[in-house]
């Protein structure tokens, strides 16, 4: 998050940046169950702080890519999420090589999103509750600049 943060601040001043501030920054973040990572609440707060959108997965992030073959409920560890997601062979996940296959997931996002919706709706404690993800609103985010580009 503090990289995230830094990146934010001298991008108008950057030359690899072209100087332009960003309209906005995004952190993708894990909690890594089954302990969360213990810094995650200040991370959390700090982005808050920079004003740092979060994409955060509840176990990690391969619930979010999960979510576009199957619904997920109840508790994963991060490990058992990975291992679930290794088994749907068309994706190229290998928790040794967590190399992805890209054309499996573009035509599943729309259910992914509404799964990950649905976890949402259902979490009475927010990001806390396992299963949870939100990185479906950073990925609609982009899709929406793609199509505005696109024209």
């Amino acid at each position: 998050m503090r990289a995230a943060a830094k990146h934010q601040e001298r991008a108008p001043r950057s030359r690899q940046d072209r100087f332009t501030p960003y309209d906005e920054v995004w952190c993708v973040m894990d909690v890594e169950a089954p302990a969360p990572h213990p810094n995650l609440d200040r991370a959390l707060r700090e982005a808050r702080q920079h004003g740092i959108n979060v994409a955060l997965s509840n176990p990690c992030f391969e619930l979010w890519l999960l979510l576009h073959f199957q619904e997920v409920r109840g508790y994963n560890t991060s490990e058992a999420a990975q291992r679930l997601l290794e088994q749907h062979k068309t994706c190229g996940y290998r928790t040794g090589r967590k190399h992805l296959d890209y054309s499996p997931f573009r035509l599943a996002h729309p259910d992914a999103a509404a799964r990950a919706r649905v976890l949402r709706e259902a979490a009475e404690q927010g990001h806390r509750t396992n299963p949870w993800t939100d990185v479906d609103r950073l990925v609609d985010g982009l899709l929406e600049q793609a199509r505005t580009a696109r024209g």
